[in-house]
């Protein structure tokens, strides 16, 4: 009997343990901007702290416009977002959305002349502005794994005021 009374007490904990939601998630996402991820799961299981790190400017405004010269290439971006999740009629489904802060690196390039040559001066441009994003994700009931797909976008504050870069992806994340 007591056996018995240990096994079903040893099972109930465990279910329940599977059942919780994950505290902890890493993962990588393909797109603008592509790169690693870190979210910590809240204990009030509606809101998370998301950290991106990533290749920023590598799909959208590659050769775009910026302050009085241009874009021609990739950079690094860091943000940082609070978001709120909900789930969507089956716990498998999350939708999510947030808003946050985000540090953007890249160069640009300005019509110079030297002694009468022109050619395309290189100047290193550090941005913080204010980021924004909402997703789809799926958590798959028999793996730690989920996949995501997201838009949002990257507004620029410093130095390039009102600065408009659109941001979007699908990845993976594996939930621990």
């Amino acid at each position: 009997m007591k056996k018995s009374v240990l096994f079903l007490l040893f099972m109930v904990a465990t279910v329940g343990a599977f059942a919780q939601n994950k505290d902890w998630a890493i993962g990588g996402k393909i797109g603008e901007p592509s790169g690693l991820s870190l979210r910590n799961y809240l204990r009030n299981d509606k809101n998370a702290i998301e950290i991106n790190f990533g290749i920023y400017g590598g799909i959208w405004g590659v050769k775009d416009s910026y302050k009085n010269g241009a874009f021609n290439g990739s950079g690094i971006a860091v943000s940082g977002l609070y978001l709120w999740h909900n789930a969507m009629g089956s716990s498998r489904f999350k939708n999510y959305y947030g808003f946050g802060g985000q540090i953007a690196s890249r160069k640009y390039y300005v019509d110079d002349t030297f002694n009468g040559i022109a050619y395309k001066k290189e100047i290193p441009s550090t941005g913080l502005g204010g980021v924004g994003s909402a997703g789809l994700e799926y958590f798959s009931p028999d793996s730690p794994l989920s996949i995501f797909m997201e838009v949002g976008a990257y507004v620029e504050l410093i130095p390039a005021v009102f600065y408009f870069h659109p941001q979007a992806g699908i990845g993976a994340r594996l939930n621990f």
